[in-house]
């Protein structure tokens, strides 16, 4: 069974972070690419564990997402950009959907 997962990247110059928000994982680095290479490798680690758990435990690893007010601000991020795409701020964002196994 595959499963989408909805990440995000932002940033600026050397300052970026990328996060997972259906596992709540975030990671850090010095470009967009840098960051998605990270949040992959941190994703498939986390499953790797995951996956070695007993069934009761991985379930609660495979069904762990943000708080609440990280899903808003990706929400907001999304509303923000989409209405005032003209405007620029000093951060770049990207959003992804990609599916792994879950």
């Amino acid at each position: 069974m595959e499963r989408r997962l909805t990440c995000y990247i932002e940033g600026s110059d050397n300052q970026w972070e990328a996060i997972c928000l259906d596992f709540d994982i975030a990671v850090q680095g010095i470009s967009a690419r840098d960051v998605e290479d990270r949040l992959v490798d941190a994703i498939r680690s986390y499953l790797e564990y995951a996956y070695e758990l007993p069934e009761a435990e991985r379930a609660a690893f495979l069904n762990r997402e943000v708080p609440l007010f990280l899903r808003l601000k990706f929400a907001w991020n999304v509303i923000r950009t989409a209405l005032f795409k003209n405007i620029r701020d000093s951060k770049e964002r990207h959003y992804t959907s990609s599916f792994c196994p879950g």
